[in-house]
Parts: C-alpha cells; sequence; structure tokens
C-alpha cells in the first residue's frame, strides 16, 4: 500500500466561530440538565428513604401488637388454667376440711369423757381404749374402713 497525501481538499472544513459557540451551548445545555437530573435523582431517594422508614415503622408496630396479641392470649389461657387447678385445690381442701371436721365433731364426746375420767381418776376408761376410738372419714364423706 502506497502512502496517500493528505491534500488540503481532504481535511475537513474549517469550523466557525458560531459553531463552535453552538457546541459549547449545547454542551453546557446537557452539563445543566445532568445536573438536573443528579438533583432530583438525589430528592427521590431521600423520598424512597423516608417513605421505607415510614412502611419499616408501621410494619414494627403490626409486629409489636401482633405480638402484644399472642402474648395477651398465652398469659390469659395460663390464667385460666390456673384458675381451674386453684379451684380443684381449693375443692380438694375443703372435702379434706369437712372430713377432718367430722372426726373431730364424732370424737369430741368420747374425748372429752375419756379425759374427764382420766383426770378423775377413773381406771375403767383405760381398760377399753377401743371404745374412745374416733371413727375417721375420707375426703368424700364416708366412713374409713378400719383395717
Amino acid at each position: 500500500m502506497a502512502k496517500e497525501k493528505t491534500t488540503h481538499a481532504d481535511l475537513p472544513p474549517p469550523t466557525s466561530h458560531s459553531a463552535v459557540e453552538s457546541i459549547v451551548g449545547a454542551l453546557s445545555e446537557l452539563e445543566d440538565d445532568i445536573d438536573g437530573l443528579y438533583s432530583r435523582v438525589k430528592e427521590m431517594k431521600k423520598r424512597i428513604m423516608a417513605h421505607s422508614n415510614e412502611e419499616i415503622d408501621k410494619l414494627k408496630q403490626q409486629i409489636i401488637a401482633l405480638a402484644n396479641e399472642e402474648a395477651k392470649r398465652v398469659v390469659d389461657s395460663a390464667r385460666a388454667e390456673a384458675e381451674k387447678e386453684s379451684r380443684e385445690i381449693e375443692s380438694q381442701a375443703k372435702k379434706s376440711h369437712e372430713g377432718i371436721k367430722k372426726n373431730i365433731d364424732s370424737s369430741f364426746d368420747r374425748a372429752v369423757d375419756s379425759i374427764v375420767k382420766t383426770v378423775l381418776g377413773d381406771a375403767s376408761s383405760q381398760a377399753s381404749p377401743k371404745s374412745a376410738k374416733a371413727k375417721k372419714y375420707t375426703s368424700d364423706d364416708k366412713p374409713a374402713s378400719s383395717s
């Protein structure tokens, strides 16, 4: 390949001063547009972050509300179970108390008689301890079987 000579005709025509100003003006406008876009993007980013934070706060509140409701259900359930168990224990205690009271009532007169006789020196009460034996009752108000 032979080296070709560049002639004046092959060069682009010289640009005029007004064409350069036109290009510089266009580039300046483009730079202003880019700056404007950058500012709008920055503002949009701020709004998106603010909106995201608001949504996060709303979700936190919803989760807290749900957790509180669940905790209340658990506490209410445990309270109901404890109250039920408490009533059962109270019922058993009443039955036991009634049985003890009946045992005391059934043997009170004999115990007093035995003590009076012992204090007065009556030997016949010590000779038959079976007569002073108290009747025992179970928690369901039935006499206990003697073994």
